[in-house]
């Protein structure tokens, strides 16, 4: 990481006033998979509908898009995972960004059943951390996964959840570990107010009494099948830089009426951003990857309206092995930081 702060692009500094200040440090370890047990008050293989599940957590659809989360123990829930984006030069049934998407939502979905405060609450990923369990390379998934998600509260206001995906067939993919600040909603409207925007302006037409939920779901736009669209990109030495203007539309199903950047999507653009750097160090526009490892820090959220600025840097390789530090920022306010390993397989 060292390196990195020596590249002729500046790395904005933590902000004192962040709120990644309320998280606790992760768990050390990632704990394997455990038999569901029953605690009073738990109803084991209790399927959530999406009405329940927003009742509890903060994000909606198109962000949220798991499918099937059922009830297997205390602050334990199974879903169906679906895979939105093409995995590009990720050679993976699904793309680590988008892993860090779907598992870090199950995993607030596991943490609200533990949550000793009712109501809806906003679970704010602060810190998470990814590790790759397949071997070698495999294609896209054509199918839905599977993911399981534990968690549980260490402090009033923080949790930690420890998930797993899975093919359908059982296989291993990855492991993310992820740590929370648990905010009420009360408490996140009074926190964010100056994020606030009314983010229909008009009411759909000709929306009542035309076709099923299902129609209407497919007409919806669902800008999270792709990774952020980049502009400006730049190249200087072992650095890749480019830009983001967040639009609302980027931020739909995250936080109503507060559109902010979701963290899974900064950090979309920030793998992206390093696989780009790979192929182009290595002289191959075609190169496949694997992410080995990452891990990632959110210090600050980009609000609709604002520019964000992604740079990512290699500071080391070792064999097929390559190491980079990236981060975003708006400004000089950090939005989040990665440590990112590509293992080439070129």
């Amino acid at each position: 990481m060292g390196n990195a702060l020596q590249s002729p692009l500046v790395v904005p500094q933590r902000s004192p006033s962040s709120i990644s200040a309320l998280a606790t440090p992760a768990l050390a370890r990632l704990r394997g998979d455990r038999v569901p047990f029953e605690t009073p008050g738990t109803c084991l293989y209790q399927e959530l509908s999406r009405p329940e599940l927003y009742e509890r957590i903060c994000v909606r659809d198109p962000y949220f898009a798991l499918s099937e989360v059922t009830v297997v123990g205390d602050g334990e829930v199974v879903a169906k995972v679906p895979v939105e984006q093409e995995t590009e030069g990720e050679a993976s049934p699904i793309n680590a960004a988008e892993v860090g998407r779907h598992l870090a939502i199950l995993g607030s979905c596991a943490a609200s059943l533990v949550n000793p405060k009712e109501g809806q609450h906003y679970y704010l990923a602060r810190r998470a951390r990814l590790e790759r369990l397949h071997e070698g390379p495999l294609p896209r998934a054509t199918g839905l996964l599977r993911g399981a998600a534990k968690a549980e509260f260490k402090e009033r206001r923080t949790a930690t959840a420890y998930t797993r995906l899975s093919s359908a067939g059982g296989q291993p993919l990855f492991a993310l570990e992820v740590d929370y600040n648990v905010l009420s909603a009360a408490a996140f409207a009074r926190l964010f107010q100056g994020s606030r925007q009314e983010m229909r302006r008009e009411p759909r037409a000709g929306r009542e009494g035309r076709g099923a939920p299902a129609d209407f779901a497919a007409m919806r736009q669902n800008p999270h099948r792709a990774p952020p669209p980049l502009q400006d990109t730049v190249r200087d030495g072992e650095c890749l830089k480019a830009t983001l203007p967040v639009t609302v539309e980027m931020c739909k199903g995250h936080f109503a009426l507060h559109p902010v950047l979701p963290v899974a999507v900064v950090m979309s653009g920030l793998s992206g951003l390093a696989g780009t750097l790979l192929r182009q160090l290595v002289g191959n526009a075609s190169a496949r990857y694997l992410v080995t490892h990452g891990e990632v820090r959110a210090e600050s959220l980009a609000n609709a309206g604002e520019s964000v600025t992604f740079c990512a840097h290699r500071h080391g390789v070792e064999g097929r092995e390559h190491r980079f530090y990236c981060w975003a920022s708006v400004g000089s306010r950090l939005v989040g930081v990665m440590e990112l390993t590509l293992t080439s397989l070129e």
